[in-house]
């Protein structure tokens, strides 16, 4: 079956204007489809690896996240004596038991926003939290009221240097010193000591226990054993599936991501089937005499069809380029219970393949229907029009 692949693209290069708008349609839909599926994929990255095997998280069963947690001194003291706690050089189990508020913060030039702050006992949230390092300054002082260190990513939303005070409801603190922990939601909290937190924000109760376990092959089991444990009123799982518990509301907006591309993708097939309704138009006697110096109707078909795939392709490559010029950039959003989390737009290699197929899918609906009007009309018909 010849198809005339030479015709194909002088017509598209005739048509400079209409072939230049279809093309940018179709470089809109997927330049906005695999820009959002870059940024899921970013949070979903900065979730499931921040997190380490060893370390598990608790909070009370009725609470879905540590802002609503209360843990019982019974229920501290119980788990505290589980042997598959890890135990430190004095034969205590590393534990730190922490309390977390929700407040915003305000620095001096008046930017606010939303944050957690933490309450640590810094010797046992050290062992703990031990992929925790300070990048800046110091640890604050065990009896200081207002001595904070932040989250690298707070300091930068902030533009805070060492030794500004942030603004809360409850009264002002200090910035002394600025920590990473591998790209984990902490680095988006305020810490503080707990005892200090305790008593500004009125907040004694324990929220959340984080724990380092002695194998993490038992932490399966580990977690089974204690969620099915009658005494307790705690709910325990793994430190990387509760940073994964925040890929839920990505998945959530991956679906709206996908019902965003399909709306837009309707403007752009219909304006590849305008664009190709008007060319076929223009070109009847032209097509009428492909099919008359031998050419098969089908073969038409196609070569118009190829037309439509050309725009939607070249407006799939076109989208890919651009979206590679926002790889890297640093957004940050809320997400239920784990705070504010800040990641990197990351866009692979199968997101790429998943845009270039959803524009050959654009091109094949916008080019399906003229492509079948392209040989429409008789030979003889097509010539007298």
């Amino acid at each position: 079956m010849k198809i005339p692949l030479i015709y194909i693209v002088r017509s598209l290069f005739q048509r400079k204007s209409s072939t230049l708008i279809t093309i940018i349609s179709f470089t809109l839909v997927v330049l906005a489809l695999i820009s959002l599926l870059a940024m899921i994929e970013g949070v979903n990255k900065t979730l499931i690896s921040s997190g380490a095997p060893d370390r598990m998280f608790i909070i009370n069963k009725n609470a879905t996240n540590e802002n609503q947690s209360r843990l019982s001194q019974l229920d501290i003291q119980i788990i505290g004596t589980y042997n598959q706690i890890k135990l430190d050089d004095n034969a205590y189990p590393v534990m730190s038991n922490e309390t977390v508020k929700t407040s915003y913060v305000e620095n001096e030039a008046g930017v606010r926003f939303q944050t957690n702050f933490r309450g640590v006992d810094l010797n046992n949230a050290l062992k703990v939290h031990y992929q925790l390092m300070l990048v800046q300054g110091r640890f604050f002082r065990p009896e200081s009221r207002d001595e904070v260190i932040v989250g690298k990513e707070v300091f930068s939303a902030l533009n805070a240097d060492l030794g500004d005070q942030i603004t809360t409801p409850v009264g002002k603190f200090t910035i002394i010193g600025v920590f990473e922990d591998n790209g984990s939601p902490f680095e988006s909290e305020v810490w503080t000591n707990v005892t200090n937190l305790g008593l500004i924000f009125d907040r004694p109760e324990v929220t959340s226990i984080w724990a380092l376990i002695k194998d993490p092959d038992l932490m399966s089991s580990f977690v089974d054993q204690l969620n099915h444990q009658k005494m307790l009123n705690v709910y325990a799982t793994s430190e990387q599936d509760y940073f994964k518990q925040g890929t839920t509301a990505a998945q959530g907006f991956q679906i709206l991501t996908w019902f965003i591309a399909v709306v837009m993708s309707v403007g752009a097939i219909f304006s590849a089937m305008n664009t190709m309704y008007a060319s076929i138009a223009d070109r009847a006697d032209e097509l009428a005499i492909m099919r008359a110096l031998g050419f098969r109707s089908r073969s038409v078909r196609l070569a118009t069809l190829i037309e439509s795939l050309i725009m939607a392709l070249s407006g799939g490559i076109l989208a890919s380029l651009i979206a590679l010029l926002f790889q890297g950039i640093t957004f940050r959003t809320p997400l239920t219970g784990l705070g504010y989390v800040t990641f990197e737009v990351t866009l692979t290699p199968e997101l790429i393949i998943t845009g270039i197929l959803f524009s050959i899918f654009m091109g094949i609906m916008g080019g399906w229907l003229p492509s079948r009007r392209a040989t429409h009309l008789s030979i003889i018909e097509a010539l007298n029009s």
